[in-house]
């Protein structure tokens, strides 16, 4: 988890659907349908995001919120495939948008990273909490372009949440195999 990072635009597709999770699983009933699309729910919410282990599964926006410009803009996350905007609050007091022709995005770097162009530099900020917001997208446009070990460890957790969905006041560690899948795309351990 990042300070200063958030999700501004949640993914709009599904990861996968709740009848091929179902077959994944073996469930061939109709019973539990509310209930395996909540586990669902929680296993991706536990991998994706900034929350989770820095990895945007499906396309989403962040949000960095800075209190000042840094000479280089690092933005934590994977896989970043753009920045949406920069806003920022002036000497005056007023939001602007930095025009995108005054910055260049590595996308080919990881993390990311934003700069001046070469001979600009950032303006003059007003100096307040938050004054530099960036907005950025990350990650698939489609579930088939999503890394298999992220979506069979969404599914995993999903297969274990439901098998032991009955035990209380027990907590059971995560599957070793999604903890092995989880800690191989792991990016919050990168300095933001």
């Amino acid at each position: 988890m990042w300070t200063g990072v958030s999700i501004s635009a949640r993914p709009s597709a599904e990861l996968i659907s709740l009848a091929k999770l179902k077959r994944r699983l073996v469930v061939e009933h109709s019973d539990d349908d509310d209930l395996l699309a909540d586990f669902l729910r929680e296993a991706i919410a536990r991998i994706d995001g900034p929350d989770g282990i820095g990895v945007a599964m499906m396309r989403q926006t962040w949000r960095k919120s800075m209190d000042r410009f840094p000479s280089c803009i690092v933005l934590p996350g994977a896989p970043v495939v753009g920045v949406k905007s920069i806003k920022y609050i002036d000497v005056e007091g007023m939001e602007q948008t930095l025009d995108a022709s005054l910055y260049r995005v590595d996308v080919d770097s990881e993390p990311a990273r934003v700069t001046p162009v070469q001979g600009a530099c950032w303006p003059a900020i007003l100096c307040t909490l938050g004054a530099v917001k960036v907005e950025y997208d990350l990650g698939a446009e489609t579930a088939d372009k999503v890394p298999a070990d992220l979506i069979a460890a969404a599914c995993l957790l999903t297969a274990h949440r439901y098998a032991h969905r009955g035990v209380v006041g027990e907590t059971s560690a995560l599957p070793f195999g999604v903890q092995w899948i989880l800690d191989a795309h792991n990016r919050c351990t990168v300095a933001a």
